[in-house]
């Protein structure tokens, strides 16, 4: 449990297009209470493994290589068949959810059920006390649905926070630990992944396009024209009478007979170009028009001309305006000032988003409200709105150490505010 957030980060920078996160980026893990509906009373689904081997377990892997990305492949292909045998209801269902609610962005009901009982904790992995707890309620609906014993199945749940992106993942047993959830992806990575498949694509287009026109191709009917109209005069070649033997035959005989039914055969076997150029007609109407290549765009008739003094004087006076009033960036608050000039001392609150400074007022209210019963004394914590070149920001400080921070901010989160834990 102690290495969950080192095996959240090594499966989130697996995939090649995700942003790369640390450990500092990993907070608020806590438990998830998922309820379920059984159709008999043992469970006998699977067995909990025994803490001090997981423990054993993960030291062994703390020395050892992450896990590849071939690695997890071909475990997902080993359970394949066993996920095709449920889909397609070869094996009977015994275990059904009672739960409807999707808590988790990006995650429907039904992923988080199959994650669930193929990876969840049949006992809590941890207490209240030591990790944030979350319930999910019972849909009334779904557990009479199904006639049997309700029962509870226990994930871990972690959020990851890098500058303005943020995501919730859930953890399974597993060694190690199975994760589910939505990745932070790099914009970069991302656009230059988009860019390879479009140069690769247009590749492909050019290499299939066509590059040389077809040959034209004689229709049939004008094929067997031609060679009915050639066969007279091949004929009549043909009739003609020898020359006598008598003859010498140092004198060859005169052929115009026989080139002029080849000039003839030639003329009848192609056919005419049809002329396909435009011809232009004058028009029913008696209009007479221009020609098309040697008609002139009227030029438009010059506008008045407008007094100049009175159109520059009031387009003179913004720009003189905003010359003489630059816009001037609001002052830092002092309180940041002197938080950042001590770097040796880590300085743990909790701020909200900017905004406009009744915002800032109103939440800080809630966050002053929210930490009663929660946190021990809270009349020793500072809250006030503090100036930030983003807007304005509700600010409680300060906190002995991040863990205590974060777990009150977990409890601020579930209650509806917009809060994180930051190191000044």
């Amino acid at each position: 449990m102690e290495r969950l957030a080192e095996q959240i980060v090594d499966w989130h920078n697996r995939h090649p297009l995700a942003r790369r996160i640390g450990v500092g980026d990993v907070h608020t893990i806590g438990v998830i209470a998922l309820p379920f509906v059984r159709a008999n009373a043992q469970s006998g689904a699977f067995v909990e493994p025994v803490l001090t081997d997981a423990v054993s377990a993960f030291d062994e892997l703390a020395g050892s290589p992450p896990v590849s990305r071939w690695a997890v492949g071909a475990q997902r292909l080993g359970a394949l068949p066993r996920l095709l045998q449920t889909f397609l209801g070869g094996r009977r269902r015994t275990q059904w959810r009672a739960f409807s609610e999707k808590f988790l962005p990006g995650l429907s009901a039904g992923r988080i059920e199959r994650f669930a009982l193929a990876h969840g904790f049949a006992e809590p992995p941890a207490t209240p006390e030591s990790r944030p707890w979350r319930v999910i309620v019972i849909d009334e609906r779904l557990a009479s649905a199904h006639a049997g014993w309700p029962f509870e199945l226990y994930l871990m749940s972690a959020g990851i926070d890098v500058g303005s992106a943020r995501t919730r993942v859930l953890s399974g047993r597993g060694i190690p630990s199975q994760i589910l959830g939505r990745r932070l992806w790099d914009p970069l990575r991302a656009g230059a992944a988009a860019g390879v498949l479009v140069l690769l694509l247009a590749a492909a287009t050019w290499l299939l396009w066509p590059h040389r026109a077809a040959e034209p191709v004689v229709p049939p009917a004008s094929a067997a024209s031609a060679a009915s109209a050639v066969a007279p005069a091949v004929a009549a070649a043909a009739s003609l009478p020898a020359p006598a033997a008598s003859e010498p035959a140092s004198e060859p005989a005169p052929e115009p007979a026989a080139s002029a039914p080849d000039d003839a055969a030639s003329d009848i076997a192609a056919p005419p170009v049809p002329d396909i150029r435009p011809r232009f007609v004058e028009r029913t109407d008696g209009k007479v028009l221009p020609p098309l290549h040697g008609r002139s765009v009227p030029e438009k008739a010059p506008e008045p001309a407008a007094d100049k003094t009175a159109v520059s004087k009031p387009a003179d006076k913004p720009a003189a305006a905003s010359a003489a009033s630059p816009i001037k960036p609001e002052p830092v608050d002092p309180r940041l000032a002197q938080l950042a000039q001590a770097p040796d001392k880590i300085v743990v609150a909790l701020v909200g988003p900017p905004g406009s400074k009744a915002d800032a007022e109103a939440l800080l209210q809630k966050m002053r409200a929210g930490l009663v019963g929660v946190h021990s004394n809270p009349d020793s914590l500072q809250a006030d709105v503090i100036q930030t070149p983003d807007g304005w920001r509700a600010t409680v400080w300060p906190f002995p150490s991040r863990e205590q921070a974060q777990l009150i901010n977990a409890t601020l989160v579930a209650r509806g505010l917009k809060t994180k834990a930051v190191n000044f």
